[in-house]
This record gives C-alpha cells, structure tokens and sequence, in this order.
C-alpha cells in the first residue's frame, strides 16, 4: 500500500527575524521593569523586619516596667531609675547589655539596635521624639478637687532606633537621626488606688 506524500511540509515556516527581534525586546522590556522593582522590594521588607524586632523590643521593656515595683510616688519613685535608660539589642531583638554595665556592647558588632526609655514625671521634659514639652502630669476629674494631678499613673515612652553602622556615638537629640527612632508611648499603672482621690 502506497502512502501518499504531502508537500503541505514544505510549506510549514517558523518565526522570521523580525518576529523574533520583537518577542526578545518585549521579553526585555518586562524584565527590566521585573529587576528594577527588587531593590524596592528588599528595602520594603528591610523596614518590616526592622519594624517587627522595635515593636517586640516595646513589648518586652514594657513587660519589664509592669513587673517592676512602682514604688512612692510622692517621693522618689523605682520607676524614676528607669528614666532615660539605655538598652542594647541584637538584630534578633535580644538584649546584650545596657547603659549602666556594659558599654563596651554600644557600637559593637552585634550592637544592631538601642532602645532608651523615658519614664518621666511631673515636671521633665519629654524626649524630642514626642514633642519635648513638659510633663504637667495626669489629671482625673474628682468633685473635691478637679485639679488634683494622679501621682498612680505614669506615662513610659520607649524610642528604639536602629542604630547598625553607627558606632556607639549615635545621638537621640540629633535631628538628622530622628528618622531612625520609632517611638512607643504607654502608661504604667499602680494598681489597687483610687484614681479620683
């Protein structure tokens, strides 16, 4: 049996020069459109990890501050040993040392971030970060007295900034270096008062 022989093989034609020109430009175009969008990315993610290990850094100073005995407010308080203290991280978030033992860890190379806390009481000045005005104090309405300040209610504010690559001489007054502060603004509470007394 005989097979007939088709010509229509001879007809059959793949991509001309042009053609293939065309495809490899659009192909390029989208590519480079692709690689110039990677640094923003990594830049992107750069920050949310940054923001991620600040706000567990807040959290774990926080924590810290609840547990600490809060003291007598109308003289010298424990909390007041916590004002404008200075803490040392790892880029994990770890806490490697602090301002008053080790300040050979500032500026090392595991020294990725600082957090400073401020616990200030009526009459400092809060830090820059959150304005710099005087703190006039908590005050709660109460029919005896409408402008009796609470002396059971202490604002705490933890900037954490991170620091990598800046050697131990990072300063939190500098106003070029405030964009690299987050700050945190929380309350401590000493429990068990009347707050309207």
């Amino acid at each position: 049996m005989k097979i007939p022989f088709s010509n229509s093989a001879r007809f059959q034609r793949g991509f001309s020069l042009v053609e293939v020109t065309l495809a490899m430009a659009i192909a390029a175009v989208a590519l480079v459109s692709i690689i110039g969008m990677v640094p923003q990315g990594l830049q992107t993610m750069q920050e949310a990890g940054d923001q991620a290990i600040e706000a567990r850094i807040h959290q774990q100073i926080l924590n810290e501050l609840q547990m600490a005995p809060y003291g007598d407010p109308t003289t010298s308080s424990t909390m007041d040993e916590y004002h404008e203290f200075e803490i040392y991280y790892d880029d994990q978030g770890e806490e490697i040392g602090d301002s008053s033992s080790d300040d050979d860890v500032k500026g090392s190379f595991g020294h990725v971030y600082s957090a400073r806390i401020s616990v200030p009481k009526q009459g400092d000045a809060t830090p820059t970060s959150v304005g710099g005005a005087d703190f006039e104090g908590f005050q709660f309405s109460s029919v005896a007295d409408p402008d009796q300040v609470n002396n059971f209610l202490r604002p705490v504010i933890i900037e954490v900034a991170a620091v990598s690559g800046r050697g131990s001489d990072f300063d939190w007054e500098l106003e070029s270096n405030k964009r690299f502060i987050s700050s945190y603004r929380s309350y401590v509470v000493k429990m068990g008062k009347d707050y309207t007394k």
